[in-house]
């Protein structure tokens, strides 16, 4: 890698190739073959370009990228055109002026596209003291054409921007999620809807029982609801787990309940996922819900995943001499078992799965473990390093829809001389997948074709 790149992400694939974005204190395009071999590289200096890129739009050949010129009350958002060498196509486009203090601007300023891309929603929330005061939202077309910008008041803990959740839809219509008030026996959330033509309305939706972790939500553009994955606790006064899990879904326009569904887990399937039998209340205590693959029928597929972040202290000795008192704290990481609830439009359980997997690091923050999901529509396949290690070998689960699943090792890291990031990896094709690899400060790209 340059010298003044230290990160990396994969952007995506076009008529052009594998594009690959480098950064740090430069923004570097890498541009591969479907070889992987580079074929252009470009180091991003636009005038009067303040900070880093902000985000990325390749079209069918070249990209629209978007950047920050500033100054220290405002900032503003362009967006310049360029070709399949990411060198400049004519002037960069004003997208619109942000009043606030340049770093919070640079760090703030968040982006989502919409499921077919054919919408960009960009959003900005503005913070008076300890309060969320309010949230700039812009939506353009592909050709940069807006379909609506406005600010809309929140007034909220500042503390509200860290659980929010933003949705667009192909229709080009954001859904901006708040947690409201808790209930004991449910959560209540606020979702502010915006659309062309000053198209604003807010409601409020709840669940029947209190939330364990995060919820998922979903925009279903084929069947037009609103979809809420989670798991839920019974107790959550006595013990902080999960006693099963729910699919909700909603009007998008209105927040009218549609379906819903509580399925709690029951003694077999504990048995199933840890091996032993247990006369208590089924539970879970460390997973996670890591995504929601929506069905055609308007169902849902929700994809949980263990984690723990744990410390240890490891002694340290100076010297021949044995030490008192010197340790050193290291953070461990473990990513384990993945389970897959298939469940239909009424909210009923069709299937589960539960898919074996051990992966444990320290210091790393967890960036070679956890999964990749690819989609292929009648199946999914996860990618992941059965050890995290140089001699870790990538394996493959593949789901099917019936809930069959077979495993497979894919590749021997230490053959190839990689140390692959699944989950930085990305779905590039319907048939196609490319994964880096960090290794000893050099970065490399692993492509998988089905």
């Amino acid at each position: 890698m340059p010298s003044k790149t230290n990160k990396f992400k994969v952007v995506g694939k076009n008529n052009d190739g594998v594009v690959v974005r480098l950064y740090g204190m430069d923004d570097v395009i890498d541009v591969f073959d479907e070889n992987l071999k580079l074929i252009s590289t470009r180091t991003i200096d636009f005038k009067g370009e303040t900070g880093l890129l902000q985000y990325i739009m390749l079209n069918k050949t070249g990209a629209v990228i978007f950047y920050l010129s500033q100054d220290k009350k405002y900032s503003v958002l362009l967006a310049q055109p360029v070709n399949s060498k990411f060198i400049e196509i004519g002037k960069p486009l004003v997208i619109d002026t942000i009043y606030d203090r340049k770093d919070l601007v640079a760090q703030n300023l968040r982006f989502k596209p919409s499921v077919d891309q054919s919408y960009l929603m960009i959003y900005y929330p503005y913070f008076t003291g300890n309060t969320l005061a309010s949230a700039k939202f812009i939506c353009v077309d592909r050709s940069l054409k807006a379909r609506y910008n406005k600010t809309i008041p929140l007034n909220r803990d500042e503390k509200a921007i860290e659980d929010a959740k933003s949705l667009i839809d192909n229709n080009g219509n954001t859904y901006f999620i708040l947690k409201a008030d808790s209930k004991a026996d449910g959560n209540l959330f606020d979702v502010f809807r915006l659309g062309g033509n000053d198209d604003f309305n807010m409601y409020s939706i709840s669940t029947e029982k209190a939330l364990f972790g995060d919820p998922n939500f979903e925009i279903d553009n084929r069947n037009g609801n609103l979809v809420m994955n989670a798991f839920y606790n019974d107790d959550k006064k006595a013990e902080e787990v999960a006693h099963g899990f729910f699919y909700t879904s909603y009007n998008p326009g209105t927040g009218a309940l549609l379906k819903t569904g509580y399925t709690p887990f029951n003694q077999d399937f504990i048995k199933e996922l840890t091996g032993r039998a247990t006369t208590d209340k089924a539970k879970l205590y460390t997973f996670t819900i890591r995504k929601a693959v929506l069905r055609n029928d308007g169902g849902s597929l929700i994809l949980a995943e263990s984690f723990i972040r744990d410390t240890r202290e490891i002694p340290i000795q100076v010297g021949f001499q044995p030490g008192f008192g010197n340790y050193h704290t290291a953070y461990v990481y473990q990513f384990n078992d993945l389970i897959a609830f298939s469940i239909n439009p009424q909210g009923d359980v069709e299937w589960h799965s539960v898919m074996k997997k051990k992966q444990s690091s320290e210091d790393d923050n967890g960036i070679y473990s956890s999964f990749l999901t690819i989609n292929e529509k009648d199946k999914l396949r996860f990618l992941y390093l059965d050890e995290i290690a140089s001699s870790g070998v990538l394996n493959q689960y593949t789901l099917g829809s019936d809930g069959k699943v077979d495993r497979k090792a894919v590749m021997n890291q230490e053959e190839k001389d990689v140390m692959l990031l699944p989950k930085s990896g990305r779905q590039v094709a319907p048939n196609e997948v490319v994964i880096p690899s960090y290794l000893n400060g050099s970065l490399k790209l692993a492509k998988i074709t089905y």
